[in-house]
């Protein structure tokens, strides 16, 4: 029997964090499990692209070295960033724009 594959994560950055705590407090606890639910999609599908050498979903940027990918989320009022660390297997949301 061989062990699982890890699994790539999604982690939240404090602000961003905020960002999402106050969406769910605010009376949209909906969409805040939809962002919660698509965030953990995104990281699966990141690793995926990361093994198979192809690019990650988003639009790249690169501020101070670091390469960041903005997503928009589809019909809804939503944009994050978020940046890759493979050897960490995960990705790291620090920027989550909500417009209520």
């Amino acid at each position: 029997m061989t062990a699982p594959l890890p699994s790539w994560k999604a982690v939240i950055e404090p602000r961003a964090a905020e960002v999402l705590h106050t969406m769910g407090a605010s009376g949209f606890k909906e969409l805040h499990d939809q962002m919660v639910l698509f965030m953990r999609s995104l990281a699966l599908e990141v690793g995926d692209a990361v093994q198979a050498g192809k690019t990650p979903p988003g639009l790249p940027m690169t501020i101070d070295g670091v390469v960041w990918y903005s997503i928009p989320v589809f019909n809804e009022r939503v944009f994050f960033s978020y940046s890759i660390f493979p050897d960490q297997q995960q990705i790291r949301i620090c920027d989550f724009i909500w417009i209520e």
